[in-house]
């Protein structure tokens, strides 16, 4: 019984680990969510800069170089927004597991507890008798 007792005490401490090494990771994630945002944040800027030239006669070179910078920046913004996406559906990921994890260290928590008062029963009852 007590090796019961003690595989679930260490089950619910393994659980907790968990639980807090995804919400580490879910952290990190988050940092570069918001770093990944700012990039195309930055993107933007430079794009709509560039856009507004006040020049009313542009020469072909200029515009030829603009032209390169905007599509160079539209394929950054394009990868910055999959990477984006690609790490919110990784945060939801690691999301879930914590509620799992969660669930099975209480789970373990419960079954811990559980088998401590079937135990300590059994003592009362040997006491008693």
């Amino acid at each position: 019984m007590k090796k019961k007792i003690k595989r679930f005490q260490r089950l619910a401490t393994i659980r907790k680990k968990d639980v807090s090494k995804e919400i580490n990771n879910s952290n990190l994630l988050q940092n570069e969510i918001t770093k990944n945002e700012g990039l195309i944040e930055q993107i933007n800027t430079i794009m709509e800069s560039s856009n507004n030239s006040s020049n009313k006669i542009i020469n072909s070179g200029f515009f030829k170089n603009n032209a390169l910078l905007l599509t160079t920046l539209q394929s950054q913004k394009d990868i910055a927004l999959n990477r984006n996406k690609y790490l919110l559906s990784e945060k939801e990921i690691i999301r879930k597991k914590i509620i799992d994890n969660n669930f099975k260290k209480m789970k373990a928590e419960e079954k811990a507890k559980d088998y401590k008062r079937h135990y300590i029963s059994q003592l009362e009852n040997k006491i008693y008798q």
